[in-house]
């Protein structure tokens, strides 16, 4: 079953799409009903839902400010609405369908069609990621004293060395790698298992968000945590926590 929330201010709407789910779309287990988009978002992350059935016309918060507020975003969007100009804002930001209200049955179960077709892939897609880690762990610690590194890919591993790593950035599960030469790698690694491999190359997380290799920066410009220039010409906020220990790296 996946678990399933509909949000819509309207009470009316939220029943009607419950009892059409109920009849049609046995797959989908309809944990809570929401009115209140507020009211959602302190319990969307305890309810865990696999897609959310979102309106976009409420007051206070709409579908879309709603979206943004939430952070990870986890789950499959559908969008129900009356409203068709809605439908370009809907594709931006990847929603999984979009459904104009009074919804078609028909509609329903193919969008619920479309919502297993993906969550099958990314079972399987996990099932890989997961296969790749645990050969980069088997990989990794007879290679770390020559300064070589596994990144678990698509793919499968890719091999490269640490000293030509710029920087890290984190993206929720993943990590991207920018190389001295331009190339950019996508890897399915937090940035804590990230920090944790590359600290002792002389790595530093100077941001929740990313991790710099020290060999390349070129200039530090004052702040209240202050942005380091690297090498490539980009430039990367040094978060203020972490200010003092980074410039404790550069004292005499």
């Amino acid at each position: 079953m996946i678990q399933t929330i509909i949000i819509d201010d309207e009470n009316i709407s939220l029943l009607a799409l419950r009892e059409k789910i109920k009849m049609h779309c046995k797959e989908l287990n309809v944990v809570k009903l929401f009115t209140r988009p507020e009211e959602a978002l302190d319990e969307i992350y305890e309810l865990k839902p696999e897609v959310v059935f979102l309106d976009i016309e409420m007051p206070r918060i709409n579908g879309f400010t709603f979206l943004q507020k939430c952070n990870p975003l986890d789950f499959e969007v559908i969008f129900t609405t009356a409203y068709s100009e809605y439908a370009i804002d809907a594709l931006r930001i990847s929603a999984l369908d979009f459904l104009l209200k009074p919804i078609s049955t028909d509609e329903l179960i193919a969008a619920t069609n479309r919502l297993q077709e993906k969550l099958k892939n990314r079972k399987n897609y996990q099932g890989l990621l997961e296969e790749q880690l645990h050969l980069f762990m088997q990989y990794q610690q007879p290679h770390a004293q020559i300064g070589k590194i596994a990144l678990p890919v698509l793919t499968g591993l890719e091999f490269i060395n640490a000293i030509d790593i710029i920087k890290v950035q984190g993206e929720n599960m993943y990590s991207i790698f920018y190389l001295s030469d331009g190339k950019k790698i996508t890897a399915s690694l937090t940035l804590k298992q990230v920090d944790a491999m590359l600290h002792k190359f002389g790595f530093f997380r100077v941001h929740k968000s990313f991790i710099i290799n020290l060999k390349y920066i070129t200039r530090y410009i004052k702040g209240e945590g202050g942005t380091v220039i690297l090498s490539d010409g980009s430039e990367v906020e040094v978060s203020r926590r972490n200010k003092t220990e980074f410039l404790k790296k550069f004292a005499n």
